[in-house]
Order: C-alpha cells, then sequence, then structure tokens
C-alpha cells in the first residue's frame, strides 16, 4: 500500500502502480464475476462490506459455495470468485461472535470497481496524478487501497495545492485503523503511519481529529495501548539529536537549538543523495563562530531510527538561502507539535556530571552510526579533549 503522509519518489510510486496494474490485469481483470460486497484480510477475516452485503466486519469465512476457504490468502478466495459469476446467490460459511453461522450472499458483478481501479493504476503508472485523483475519487467500493492512491497521486501533483491532503489523509487513516480491528498482523504498519500521519492531520484540521484516529487504535481488542506503547523516548532522541548537531560546531557549548516541531516518522530526501528513513524533524540552530559571535538561526534537519541512534545530520548556512531551509520550510507541514520533552528546550546546555570516557563514547556511537564522517569525529575529539582541562 502506498505511503500516506510523505510523497514517495515518483518514479518508484510510478513503477509500483505499474507493477500492480500488470499484475491484475495477468489475473484476467477485469472481468464479469462475482462480488461479496465484502474485503477480505489474513485468514479468510472480513474487515469491511460495502453494498448491503450479508458479511459483516469480523466474519471468518469458512466456506464459499461449498469449497473450503478456511485460512485461506486474500488471493486465494478472490481466485475462487473469479470461476463464479455476477448475479448468483451463493452460500457462504462463516465464524460469527465465535459461533458457526450460514448466510446467503448475492452476487453483485466486481467489473465496474476493477476497471475503475484499473483505470486510476494506469494514470498512476503514466504520472497523470490529477486525472489519477479524480478516478480513485469516483467510487466508494475500492477500500483502503484506493482511498490510499488518491492520498498519494495528490501529493505527487503539481496542483497539490489543490486539493484537501489533510481530509484526504484522515479518511484513508481512519479506515486503515477500522480495518485493524479485524486484522492484528496490519496493526504495526498502521501505528507507523498513523505517526507519520500526525503532522499534516494536526496542522490541517486540528488536534482534535487526529486524536479520533488515535482513540479507534484503543478499540482493538488486545492492542488497547500500541499507538501509547509505541511512542519513541523523545527525550533520548533530543539528546542524541543535540549531542551530533554539538559535534559539527567550532563552539559547541555556546549552541542555542529550538525545536518549533516534533518527530514524525517517514523519509527525508537529502540534496544529491538517497531517501533515509526513520523519525525526522527540523528546528533552528544558532552558535558562535570563530570569531566570537552568533552566526544567526539557521535550519536543521535530523533522522533518526526506532533506537534513537542518528542517521543524518545536517544544517543550512546562516545566509539568504541554503538548500538545508529550503527544504525545510517545504517540509514542515508534515511536522506535527513538538513532543512535551522537547516543547520549550529553546537553549540546549551541556550535560551535568558526564565524563570526558562518555562524550568520547558518544562521539564513537554517532560515527559508528554514519551521522559524523571521519573528519568530524575528529575535530570533535579534538575539541573535547582541547577543553577537558579548562575550569
Amino acid at each position: 500500500m502506498p505511503s500516506l503522509a510523505h510523497a514517495q519518489d515518483k518514479n518508484a510510486f510510478r513503477d509500483q502502480a505499474k507493477a500492480s496494474l500488470a499484475q491484475l490485469q495477468g489475473q484476467g481483470e477485469p472481468k464479469d464475476r462475482c462480488s461479496m460486497g465484502a474485503f477480505v484480510g489474513e485468514g479468510g477475516l472480513v474487515t469491511r462490506t460495502f453494498s448491503a452485503s450479508a458479511l459483516k466486519p469480523g466474519d471468518r469465512l469458512i466456506s464459499i459455495n461449498r469449497v473450503d476457504v478456511s485460512g485461506k490468502r486474500a488471493e486465494d478466495i478472490i481466485a475462487l470468485l473469479r470461476e463464479t459469476g455476477p448475479a448468483t446467490v451463493i452460500p457462504v460459511s462463516i465464524e460469527r461472535g465465535g459461533q458457526p453461522t450460514d448466510v446467503e450472499v448475492s452476487c453483485s458483478n466486481a467489473r465496474p470497481a476493477t476497471e475503475a481501479l484499473l483505470n486510476g493504476l494506469n494514470l498512476a503508472a503514466r504520472g497523470k496524478f490529477d486525472e489519477c485523483v479524480s478516478a480513485f475519487g469516483q467510487r466508494d467500493d475500492l477500500g483502503t487501497y484506493g482511498t490510499a492512491m488518491k492520498v498519494q497521486c495528490a501529493s505527487l501533483s503539481r496542483n497539490s495545492e489543490r486539493y484537501n491532503l489533510a481530509q484526504f489523509t484522515f479518511d484513508a487513516m481512519q479506515m486503515l485503523v477500522e480495518d485493524a480491528r479485524w486484522a492484528p498482523s496490519m496493526r504495526t504498519d498502521v501505528i507507523r503511519r498513523l505517526r507519520a500521519s500526525e503532522g499534516l492531520i494536526t496542522q490541517g484540521l486540528g488536534i482534535a481529529r487526529f486524536q479520533e484516529l488515535v482513540a479507534v487504535t484503543r478499540s482493538w481488542p488486545g492492542g488497547e495501548r500500541m499507538f501509547e506503547e509505541s511512542a519513541p523516548d523523545w527525550a533520548m532522541f533530543r539528546r542524541n539529536s543535540e549531542a551530533s548537531l554539538r559535534a559539527r560546531l567550532i563552539d559547541p557549548d555556546s549552541a542555542r537549538i529550538e525545536w518549533p516541531y516534533g518527530f514524525t516518522y517517514g523519509t527525508w530526501k537529502p540534496i544529491l543523495s538517497k531517501r533515509v528513513e526513520g523519525y525526522w524533524t527540523c528546528g533552528s540552530i544558532n552558535a558562535r563562530n570563530r570569531m566570537g559571535g552568533y552566526t544567526g538561526n539557521t535550519s536543521f534537519v535530523v533522522v533518526l531510527d526506532s533506537n534513537g541512534f542518528v542517521q543524518f545530520v545536517d544544517m543550512g548556512e546562516a545566509r539568504d538561502f541554503d538548500f538545508v531551509t529550503n527544504q525545510c520550510n517545504g517540509s514542515v507541514k508534515f511536522l506535527p507539535p513538538p513532543q512535551r520533552e522537547l516543547a520549550g528546550a529553546a537553549v540546549a546546555q551541556p550535560a551535568q556530571g558526564t565524563s570526558i570516557a562518555d562524550e568520547l563514547r558518544k562521539l564513537v556511537d554517532l560515527k559508528n552510526s554514519g551521522a559524523l564522517s571521519e573528519a568530524e569525529f575528529q575535530a570533535a575529539k579534538e575539541r573535547l579533549l582541547g577543553t577537558s582541562g579548562q575550569q
């Protein structure tokens, strides 16, 4: 499923759409065949229904038209339905609420929805993103996949300002968190996507709307606290980020670091380099130069993995234009408010009571994680050792 929060690389997304299109066409779609008016997930579990289906979310399929489908994949069930014509009534055995039940399902024709899906994928594969948005927005029976594709196409459009990306993303995430109630294997990925969408939804629709989505996760049986428990150690994120930033400065103890935004999960695309995945944010930093004067605020970006290791860090330059500042200015719409551990952290003070050995270990960790080059590591080490005897 395409990303919901931050636009993928256009070529990668087009290739993904092209592959999905070819797969469906290779399976003989579009085709006049039975649609049960339901989306089926892991183990034959119904996650979503439409068109007044006799099935309900949470039903587990046991047999379809007297063919055993217990534990089958969604692909296997669709393959079976391809052999069943539309406008027929088929017996379906299910488990509902822990009890076996038999229902009769009136098939509708899957062709119109499949044709719309193929059309949208074809437009996405050709880079016609505005037309893609329209194609995926015309029907309400394309499921979570169709809604997510609409978000991605809108994000990649040259006219993305014309779309309410925050509302599009909210709609897609609402469907995802609802489906995850019935599909536990989805939940980890859904939580990651939810965190990735927090900034866009919060800035566009307000924090209350985002909290609506979080509230739905608390209805997941056995997963009621997954969202809260998935939160990284934001205080550690701040410490590691500031250590990496200070290591690049001539006078690290003078650094004034501001955190106007919080971390979000996604990818950051450095100039002339491949994307970096992790928790990222932008902020501002000001420190003294060789002459002892402050250079003025400049932007920084930092990306950490879920364990708090710095994957990438970069700072702009104190001048009218620099690439980092330009990138951050264009990306802050994806960032949430600062986490509690970041809010109000305007000035980064050196850690108290730490030894030179502790600081050296931090520098080694930063170098090993790739956050510091060998030259930056040596310069930071020299600064640390050169001031270790000062009182």
